[in-house]
């Protein structure tokens, strides 16, 4: 089988996207926004609060029924698309019939697709190239672009962002336990920071949310953009966000506004220039910081078992999708990936984009 070009792990619950039939899967490296990550889905907390319910079961799961249904995707419509899929390899093999279950979750993963084109966050031709990077045939991969933009797309509702809610600032310059915004709750970040239209501030530089969306301005020339995590055990706690600039940044400015999230005590450690994955179509690349506090362990703490005295921070001179940085690292940044832990290289020597 060939990669998919990205799974959802979403608080719709979402099971995994289908996989690209073809040649063989590889682990994949995170490269997208702060969204949501495998560390929300499988985080556990160290101080529960009271004990968990119990997740449904997965035959009562309808949260990728009532997703399409948001989308005014019906089932006629994921027919259509499951079988273009099934004779392009987007399923089980070419030419190997898909049931509905698993057409509606490939038509999850491509409605995202469609708002990501539509808000200017991916193109036709960049889609195209993910794919065959996975193991797509030429033909195949334009085979399901030319439906998805002729047939599936003009039928996707565009994402509807919730109206902002009423604030009252002034909050607290800390959380209880010392944060400042990564790891911070939510509750926090309402109390501190004014809510701004994700739709307007993030949906072209970070992509469509897989979950609730959420923005603040964090300064004149930035913001904040990250999706609330679904995991109970994180508490609605951001441990992973996105900062976006209104125009690159030099590195001394992008330092400044990773340290204004951590812990007074958090300070720059050690720098490594990252690359693209191999099967990426992309050229970029990236630089990722590492961050070193010790009252961050703390604050991490509230929510994972697995708490560091870490953060990194990956910069981005233009921005990042599924398949990497895009464009060179030029010593300027337009976006940042501030999330909890180190980042290190792999076995390969190479840190990932």
């Amino acid at each position: 089988m060939f990669r998919t070009r990205h799974t959802l792990a979403t608080t719709l619950l979402m099971v995994s996207a289908l996989t690209l039939a073809g040649c063989g899967s590889d682990d994949d490296a995170s490269t997208g926004t702060a969204s949501s990550t495998a560390e929300e889905a499988g985080a556990r907390s160290a101080e529960p609060d009271e004990p968990e319910a119990a997740e449904p079961a997965a035959d009562d799961d309808t949260s990728v029924v009532d997703f399409l249904r948001t989308a005014d995707v019906d089932d006629a419509l994921v027919n259509r698309l499951g079988e273009v899929g099934d004779a392009n390899g987007y399923g089980l093999g070419v030419d190997v019939a898909t049931d509905l279950e698993a057409r509606r979750r490939l038509a999850s993963t491509q409605v995202e697709t469609c708002r990501n084109v539509a808000v200017g966050h991916r193109t036709w031709e960049g889609l195209q190239a993910s794919d065959v990077s996975a193991g797509a045939s030429e033909e195949q991969a334009a085979a399901m672009a030319d439906f998805l933009r002729e047939e599936f797309c003009p039928h996707v509702a565009p994402y509807e962002e919730a109206a902002l809610p009423k604030q009252t600032l002034g909050g607290p310059a800390q959380d209880p336990r010392g944060g400042r915004g990564l790891a911070s709750p939510l509750s926090w970040w309402e109390a501190r920071y004014q809510r701004v239209s994700w739709s307007k501030a993030c949906a072209t530089q970070t992509g469509q949310p897989t979950g609730e969306p959420v923005a603040y301005r964090l300064s004149d020339d930035a913001v904040v953009c990250a999706t609330v995590p679904p995991a109970k055990s994180l508490k609605k706690h951001l441990i992973n966000v996105d900062v976006v600039f209104a125009s690159p940044v030099g590195e001394a400015r992008a330092r400044d506004a990773v340290l204004a999230l951590l812990p007074s005590d958090a300070s720059a450690d050690e720098e490594t220039e990252g690359i693209n994955a191999d099967w990426s179509y992309l050229e970029g690349g990236c630089l990722n910081v590492n961050f070193g506090s010790e009252r961050l362990e703390s604050v991490v703490a509230e929510v994972k078992k697995d708490a560091e005295p870490w953060a990194h921070a990956i910069y981005y001179s233009d921005g990042a999708t599924d398949d990497g940085a895009v464009g060179a690292y030029t010593g300027k940044v337009k976006q940042i990936l501030l999330s909890t832990g180190a980042n290190e290289p792999g076995l390969t020597g190479d840190l990932t984009c």
